[in-house]
């Protein structure tokens, strides 16, 4: 039997995976529960240079550039609309790395990462396939759908999300286990949700501008704007009560108290509030806002990426850059497995069994593991900071994020770090992204 990955999770780090096996030349599928691969459904997602370098590889800059927009700064003010000095964190990512970051619909992200896959691969991703139970077993995985089809493979890579069925099932795998002498079992609610959001869509009408990105902070509550060509879309952070770990689905009733309570804020300066959007909006939503990271990001032949490992805050746009990270990542590491085989072997055939994935997802987990905590933090520190949460959270908010030179100082100081954000090492391509700190690793050069 031949190698083949089980994805499950047709989100974009779900399709970046496909994007990563289709080049590596390796067979593999994706179950996405939904009923189509790419929705119009879905709020913004804000590429930074981590993601949009390795998009660049692939060969998908020209097209994403087309669909999303540049931000340099964001403007900033208060619940009363008062100016509390713009941030040029984007602006130094420029400077630094090559690339503004860029602000771009889900729906496009995922037409883009569809479509510039070939028709073999297109053929891969399965829509309307809810998993309902994983197995493995010594040689190979499986995995049933709630259609009763079951689909066989190598090993499963989990790209389903914040509350991730594969998650689930990994444990309750490790759970099962006769061996106890190395702990291997996340806990069952993993993440804790301290903030819940709720985003809307509207029309992009005067005073709000295309290219407009703005946030208003102050006490429990902020929001993100951000203005396209025909659309715009707002995302409200709100401070809950108490933090909970328990899940939550919220009905167009909680919409409408949401509204209630904080409808009166100040989108941009100068007019237009949440109830305006509110009121306008083609498309809204809330969910929860989980932050944690897992200890175990595998157990025998199933590993997590993205949402389902770890999960932020969306304030610094770093939850889907990381899980494309995340595919790097464990793509490089299982390149490397099938190296090591084949040149041990003789055989172009060959694949890694039993320790050999098991080495190479501890060897993904141990590459990530510091990067995803640190940006996890980093998340949480600025939705605490544009919230209030205390008395130095706000200080920090008013008095060291409004001076130019503070901001440019952390900037640098994180450069060296996000220099060092991987690149597949067996993708060709072409380095478009050159800042004033070097890529640690440098692109693949066909001339090279």
């Amino acid at each position: 039997m031949a190698f083949k990955a089980i994805v499950v999770g047709g989100g974009p780090v779900g399709l970046t995976a496909a994007h990563s096996l289709s080049r590596a030349n390796l067979d593999f599928v994706v179950l996405e529960s939904r009923p189509k691969i790419v929705l119009d459904a879905g709020s913004n997602l804000v590429l930074l240079p981590i993601g949009l370098r390795v998009l660049s590889q692939l060969g998908l800059l020209p097209d994403i550039e087309k669909a999303s927009s540049p931000m340099s700064r964001f403007k900033r003010i208060d619940h009363e609309g008062k100016d509390i000095g713009d941030t040029l964190w984007f602006t130094h990512f420029k400077e630094n790395h090559g690339a503004y970051p860029r602000v771009i619909s889900r729906h496009d992200l995922m037409r883009i990462l569809h479509d510039s896959l070939p028709p073999s691969a297109q053929s891969k991703l399965l829509p309307s396939k809810k998993v309902v139970s994983v197995s493995t077993s010594p040689t190979g995985v499986s995995v049933t759908c709630a259609d009763g089809t079951i689909h066989n493979g190598t090993i499963i890579v989990g790209a389903d999300g914040a509350h991730s069925t594969v998650r689930s099932q990994m444990r309750l795998s490790a759970l099962s286990t006769t061996s106890s002498s190395i702990p291997t079992t996340n806990d069952e609610k993993p993440f804790l949700t301290t903030y819940r959001s709720m985003w809307i869509r509207f029309p992009t009408i005067p005073p709000i501008v295309p290219g407009d990105a703005s946030e208003t902070h102050g006490y429990n509550c902020t929001l993100q704007l951000f203005a396209g060509e025909e659309t715009s879309v707002i995302g409200i952070y709100e401070r809950m009560d108490q933090p909970t770990r328990e899940p939550a689905r919220y009905s167009e009733a909680d919409e409408q108290a949401f509204i209630t309570k904080w409808g009166h804020l100040p989108v941009i300066a100068g007019g237009c509030t949440i109830g305006d959007a509110y009121t306008n909006r083609t498309q809204a939503g809330m969910v929860n806002l989980e932050e944690g990271v897992l200890k175990h990001w595998s157990y025998d032949r199933i590993v997590l990426v993205g949402d389902a490992a770890h999960k932020f805050t969306p304030s610094t746009g770093a939850g889907c850059n990381n899980g494309i990270v995340d595919v790097v990542a464990l793509a490089n590491e299982l390149y490397h497995a099938f190296r090591k085989v084949r040149d041990e072997t003789g055989d172009e055939g060959a694949f890694p069994q039993g320790d050999e994935i098991l080495r190479a997802f501890n060897e993904y987990q141990a590459a990530r593991f510091e990067a995803v905590k640190e940006g996890m933090e980093g998340a949480s520190q600025a939705t605490g900071a544009a919230t209030w949460a205390d008395g130095t959270h706000r200080f920090v908010d008013r008095h060291v994020l409004s001076r130019p030179s503070l901001v440019r100082f952390f900037a640098n100081r994180s450069a060296e770090k996000t220099a060092k954000s991987p690149v597949f090492e067996y993708v060709e391509g072409e380095e478009e992204m050159v800042g004033r700190f070097p890529w640690a690793f440098p692109i693949k050069n066909s001339g090279a």
